[in-house]
């Protein structure tokens, strides 16, 4: 019996597959064929880390932009491929032969990538007219080039080419000086309508943009570049604004004086001495006009500022 038993053991043993056996063979089949993809996506970003280094070397921010996009989706990618492979120092290896160095190129444009990407959402903006939302981005931008300087000193990044920053910086400072242009508009429909207190409203945004300009200029390369900007930009912006700044100052000193005595906070010697500020500013006016050459501001302003002082004046000051 006891025979029987082991011989019928032995038959079971031999005729039946043993399964652990076949999983090795299969885990061991599926382990080279996930390292096989890993490498074959390897080498795609391999070559995509090539041309997006070529396109850095060569400078053109269309070509990087584009080739950015499709390195950063094949990097996905090769993350999960060598994920599924077996081993630590495989993975490591793979890892170090084609993740990492497509991870720097990345690293190192990433922020130039979102500036170029960012400016032509600015210019969208400007070619459809809504230039608060331009100027919003305009600000983030300067939030990423700060953002920038500090992650590539962090990182220890290769440097970019320069010519790669200056054309930023040129776009970037076209783009202002049009959002600047559109501004300039406004204010002069404003100057011409004669509407005094829509000027008060635009002034402080529109020497903002102006100052920005200047700024932006500043950055760009080339004098002659630097020349033709401010020419076509700053100076005309420049004129409105001396052509109007003593009358917003003017308006501004009687709204005060009108908020003050509404609030019974100036008393009569205070009103006397802004309205000798007032008479100053007056003075100024006219004598910058006359040096400047600008053109006279319609009527209306000028009346609607006699009517403002002749609110805040009492009788009695009439011979001040």
């Amino acid at each position: 019996m006891k025979k029987f038993i082991s011989f019928a053991l032995i038959a079971i043993l031999f005729l039946t597959p043993i399964p652990f056996l076949g999983t090795k063979q299969t885990v061991s089949a599926q382990s080279i064929s996930n390292y096989d993809t890993a490498v074959k996506q390897g080498e795609k970003v391999k070559a995509l880390n090539s041309l997006l280094n070529s396109a850095i070397k060569d400078t053109d921010l269309e070509k990087i932009n584009n080739n950015y996009d499709s390195l950063t989706t094949e990097v996905k990618k090769l993350e999960q491929s060598i994920g599924k492979v077996s081993g630590s120092t495989n993975r490591k290896k793979l890892s170090n032969t084609y993740l990492v160095p497509a991870k720097v190129t990345i690293e190192r444009v990433i922020y130039e990538v979102s500036q170029y990407r960012l400016l032509g959402q600015v210019f969208d903006l400007i070619d459809n007219e809504e230039t608060t939302k331009a100027e919003s981005n305009m600000m983030k931008l300067e939030r990423l080039k700060k953002r920038a300087v500090a992650i590539k000193q962090a990182g220890g990044y290769e440097e970019l080419p320069f010519a790669i920053n200056e054309k930023l910086r040129k776009f970037e400072a076209l783009f202002q000086g049009d959002i600047l242009y559109q501004r300039m508009f406004k204010y002069e429909d404003a100057i011409n309508a004669g509407k005094i207190e829509a000027l008060n409203q635009l002034y402080d945004n529109m020497t903002k943009q102006l100052k920005l300009t200047q700024q932006r200029i500043g950055q760009v390369p080339g004098a002659e570049n630097r020349e033709f900007m401010n020419e076509y930009y700053v100076t005309p912006a420049k004129v409105l604004i001396e052509r109007t700044i003593y009358e917003i100052s003017q308006y501004r000193l009687l709204i005060s004086i009108k908020n003050d005595i509404e609030k019974g906070t100036i008393d009569t010697e205070g009103i006397k001495q802004k309205l000798a500020t007032l008479d100053r500013l007056k003075d100024r006016a006219a004598k910058i006009k006359e040096t400047g050459g600008y053109d006279p501001l319609p009527l209306k302003i000028e009346q609607t500022l006699k009517e403002l002082e002749a609110l805040v004046t009492p009788q009695k000051f009439g011979d001040r």
